[in-house]
């Protein structure tokens, strides 16, 4: 019988080897759900949902989320006074009543960054008066406080570690919702003796607000009780930061408080006259199809930064001394200022800005996971 010798190539022999030795396809199994889950729990029995805790400001109990359930208890507490004052206070009482007496949340850690900290992050205050943490004489640069018909806010600048950040962090969002309605912080509520909802005395619990802080600024809005329709604090476009929540004419350097204008709903622009409904997809991956409207504001005072924000007891609303006269401003005013207040990206394990120009802006915006 004739011998033949077959000789293979090296690739077919490769390929030969492969195929004899290789491992079954992978299984793909489909994504889990955790966002339907988290909510199912949240309504159960013995898992409350924060939004839904409301309180007296002098009945507040030491911990307003104690209970062991998800991501429970809270981290800090509720009954804050002068005994917790200080630099390692962990009051999660927040007092947001005017351009010069209101408070951020921020980290109970040196360097912390928000993604990390947003469970437990605590209250900074513009004044030693609620038994807080004080934000830095200097650390604020600019902000422009806003009172509408339906909500107050302010839009500002602020070094991060004045509110114990990382400095590189460009930081998220926070709401009294969350993904598992628990909110972000876990038990933290916020007060105010500055909405409609108050006689201008009292602390009056607000029920819904959202803030973004991070990448050197910062922006809380707290929206009256009394209105729920429109939903001027929705926390559902978490991923577009300050400048589409938020509108502002806040400069970097000024300090300003305005009667303003109410904003269009966060999604909502203009085309030809036509009113059209932007819905935030996530992963965001090219920038909103719109320009956010600035409102137009009135009746600005400007203030030096120390008559607002000087951390001494001493200083107080009435006390405030306007260094200018009464103005008017609108959407032009962003356009000509050196610096205004940008977008900060919302919460999220993973918050790098991303850039995109479009017609010659920039945008910038955040990446991180759902609340």
């Amino acid at each position: 019988m004739l011998k033949t010798n077959h000789f293979f190539p090296p690739v077919v022999l490769l390929f030969l080897l492969l195929s004899t030795n290789a491992s079954p396809d992978p299984q793909v199994t489909p994504p889990p759900t955790p966002t339907i889950a988290k909510r199912q729990v949240a309504g159960g029995a013995g898992t409350p949902i924060l939004s839904t805790l409301h309180y007296a400001y002098t009945a507040l109990p030491y911990q307003v989320y104690p209970y062991p359930v998800l991501r429970g208890p809270q981290y800090g507490f509720n009954q804050c006074n002068a005994s917790t004052l200080g630099s390692t206070s962990n009051c999660q009482t927040l007092i947001f009543n005017g351009p010069d007496d209101f408070c951020l949340w921020g980290s109970p850690d040196p360097a912390g960054l928000i993604g990390n900290e947003e469970a437990k992050v605590v209250a900074y205050c513009t004044k030693p008066w609620h038994g807080t943490r004080v934000i830095p004489p200097g650390a604020i640069t600019g902000l422009q406080w806003t009172k509408t018909s339906a909500y107050i806010q302010v839009v500002g600048f602020i070094n991060n570690t004045g509110l114990s950040l990382d400095p590189t962090d460009s930081g998220g969002e926070l709401d009294p919702h969350g993904a598992d309605l628990q909110g972000n912080p876990l038990g933290g509520v916020v007060f105010s003796n500055g909405t409609t909802d108050s006689d201008g005395t009292t602390l009056t619990q607000v029920y819904n607000w959202n803030t973004f802080v991070g990448s050197g600024q910062f922006c809380f809005k707290a929206c009256y009780n009394s209105i729920t329709s429109p939903d001027y604090c929705l926390n559902i476009y978490d991923l577009i930061g300050c400048s589409y929540n938020m509108p502002s004419a806040a400069q970097d350097g000024q300090f300003t408080s305005c009667d303003g204008d109410l904003q269009d709903i966060v999604g909502t622009y203009t085309v030809n006259g036509q009113t059209l409904t932007w819905s935030m997809p996530d992963p965001l991956n090219t920038p909103p199809p719109y320009q956010p409207r600035v409102p137009a504001s009135s009746n600005c005072q400007t203030y030096h930064s120390t008559d607002i924000l000087l951390a001494a007891s001493s200083t107080s609303a009435s006390g405030l001394s306007a260094t200018g006269s009464a103005s008017k401003s609108g959407s032009a005013a962003a356009s000509t200022a050196s610096k205004t207040s940008g977008s900060v990206p919302r919460v999220g394990k993973r918050s790098p800005f991303l850039e995109f120009g479009l017609a010659g802006v920039v945008i910038l915006f955040g990446v991180g996971m759902v609340l």
